[in-house]
C-alpha cells in the first residue's frame, strides 16, 4: 500500500513527485513502494503502514537516468499513514554518485 503524504525535510533533497518507484524488502516480505524525497544518505519512503523504526530494509529502484540502484539501509524514523526515512547502510559509491547527480 502507498498512501500520499507530508515528508519529513532532508534538507538538499529531490521531490520524485511520486515518480520513483521501488521495491522494498522489510522482514522477508517484499511490497512495491513510492520513494517521495531521495538524497546520497537516504530516501522517504511513502506507506500507509510502514516499517517501524530500527527495521533493516533492503530497496531496489531505477534512477530517471536508468541506473539501477541496490541499497540495504535501516529505517530511522516512521509515521503511521504517511511512511517511513531509510538511511542507507554500505551503499556503493557508484550508486552514491548516481544519486547525487540527480540531486545536485
Amino acid at each position: 500500500m502507498t498512501a500520499v503524504g507530508a515528508c519529513k525535510s532532508w534538507g538538499h533533497t529531490k521531490d520524485t513527485n511520486g515518480l520513483l518507484r521501488a521495491r522494498c524488502e522489510v522482514d522477508g516480505y517484499g511490497r512495491d513502494c513510492m520513494v517521495a524525497k531521495l538524497n546520497s544518505n537516504g530516501l522517504f519512503v511513502e506507506s500507509f503502514v510502514p516499517a517501524i523504526t530500527g527495521s533493516p530494509v533492503t530497496l531496489q529502484f531505477r534512477l530517471p537516468n536508468g541506473h539501477q540502484v541496490r541499497a540495504a539501509g535501516v529505517v530511522i524514523h516512521h509515521e503511521f499513514r504517511v511512511g517511513f526515512d531509510v538511511k542507507f547502510a554500505n551503499l556503493s559509491q557508484l550508486d552514491r554518485e548516481q544519486i547525487s547527480s540527480l540531486v545536485a
